[in-house]
């Protein structure tokens, strides 16, 4: 019994030296990792264990430290004095900036005075203005004389001492003492050509009879009914008026008013009315027709008065 012990022992001694030899494991399945490998038990084939980590416990009785707290705005002390309304509603000075007044520029307006309508300008006498319009065409319709307010008073009172008192006696009276002493002037003329009516305003002799405003009327057709082909006559007459006093002129000093020059002094205004398209053109000086109103009554004043009182 015991030899079969003894042999068995050998038996399975010399069957593992075998099998290291072989590199074949009899007992498990891990595969084969050589001769010269580390032993299984040396190999790590699961993730290590974590670290131990200790946390020790403050069991010591301190507060922790308080939160800073927040800093407040230092407050002024009240001032000792009362603060009145007016210093409580005052606003801060600020530096003030010195600006400079705004020059106007004075508005150059185009010289009227070197305009021409019809051949004539303003400031042409009488007799010149006429003779003009004559060599242009124009014929004289009508004529209108005047005699000055200064000279026609005086007149009045001579032709009634006199005995000239009843209407018709004493105005003869007047235009006699005028023709006479040459003081009745030429206050307007109306002149015509085809459909053309030129009117001409002077002033009296006291500002030597000088032509101070025209009116230039050029005429439309009156014929011409409300239909889509007189519609259009009309508007290519209109447009041919504004392209003409726009040529001739240039653009107008006030483009809502149409006017040029000063209306102060001297200006030139255009425009169309009436159903016919009638084309106006007026230039006055007005400048003028004030110095011969302001020159009457200087006159006026200058005559000696009269002591009618017989005491």
């Amino acid at each position: 019994m015991r030899k079969k012990y003894i042999f068995f022992f050998f038996f399975f001694a010399i069957r593992s030296v075998c099998a290291q030899d072989l590199d074949v494991s009899l007992f498990d399945d891990t595969p084969n990792l050589g001769r010269d490998s580390q032993p299984l038990d040396s190999l790590r084939l699961t993730p290590p264990p974590a670290p131990d980590i200790r946390i020790e416990l403050d069991n010591s009785t301190s507060t922790p430290p308080a939160a800073p707290e927040p800093t407040q705005p230092v407050i002024p002390p009240p001032p000792s004095s009362p603060i009145t309304l007016s210093e409580q509603t005052a606003t801060p000075e600020q530096p003030t900036t010195e600006t400079k007044p705004k020059t106007e520029l004075p508005r150059i307006y185009k010289n009227v005075a070197l305009f021409k309508v019809a051949g004539l300008k303003l400031g042409e006498s009488a007799t010149k203005a006429l003779k003009k319009a004559r060599q242009k065409g124009f014929k004289v319709v009508s004529t209108q004389e005047e005699v000055p307010l200064y000279y026609a008073t005086n007149y009045a009172y001579k032709c009634r001492q006199n005995g000239f008192i009843t209407p018709d006696k004493l105005s003869q009276c007047i235009k006699d003492y005028a023709c006479h002493e040459e003081t009745r002037y030429i206050s307007q003329a109306t002149l015509a050509k085809k459909n053309v009516v030129l009117t001409l305003y002077f002033t009296s002799k006291l500002t030597k009879n000088v032509l101070y405003k025209i009116v230039f009327l050029d005429k439309g057709d009156p014929s011409l009914n409300f239909t889509h082909i007189n519609r259009l006559r009309k508007l290519t007459r209109q447009k041919e008026f504004w392209n003409a006093v726009f040529d001739k002129y240039g653009a107008p000093d006030d483009e809502t008013k149409y006017t040029w020059g000063n209306p102060e002094k001297a200006y030139l205004k255009a425009y169309m009315a009436g159903s016919a398209y009638d084309a106006y053109l007026i230039m006055e000086d007005v400048s003028l027709f004030n110095d011969d109103y302001y020159a009457a009554d200087d006159k006026e004043k200058a005559r000696p008065p009269k002591n009618k009182f017989a005491f």
